[in-house]
């Protein structure tokens, strides 16, 4: 899989994030596992995925709706347009909300929480009645 223009997470898909700040790079889930198996788990603050770069930019079933990491690791210009050209202040607060709630998902994980969370959000302009009716990718 090839990383789309514009992504910032790195030279891989997966990162390992070591608490004395280094970082380690994998392509799959299956190197993370092997990589997190080799490391101390006291040297880990945590692993992240490539969202921008792995996931869709729009989830078909969903079409009011974006998904977090996606949004997240898009350039600012394409971020606004995305969420229905929403202003320079309305970008500030989403990526600050967003930003916190995958912070916070990822650290329930870490913390050995069973499930990972899809995070969306919503479209301007556009009403979502159900959420939990969303189809989200796993």
């Amino acid at each position: 899989m090839q990383h789309r223009p514009g992504c910032s997470f790195g030279p891989g898909l997966y990162r390992i994030e070591l608490i004395s700040g280094n970082r380690r790079y994998c392509q799959s889930e299956a190197e993370v596992k092997a990589a997190y198996a080799l490391l101390p788990l006291d040297a880990i603050r945590r692993v992240a995925r490539d969202g921008y770069c792995l996931d869709p930019l729009e989830l078909p079933e969903s079409p009011h709706v974006l998904d977090g990491e996606a949004f997240l690791n898009m350039p600012e210009i394409d971020a606004r347009h995305a969420l229905g050209d929403i202003s320079a202040e309305e970008y500030q607060r989403a990526y600050r909300a967003i930003e916190d709630a995958v912070l916070a998902r990822d650290r329930a994980v870490s913390a050995g929480a069973s499930d990972r969370p899809s995070i969306v959000i919503k479209k301007k302009g556009r009403r979502v009645a159900d959420v939990a009716a969303l189809q989200v990718p796993r």
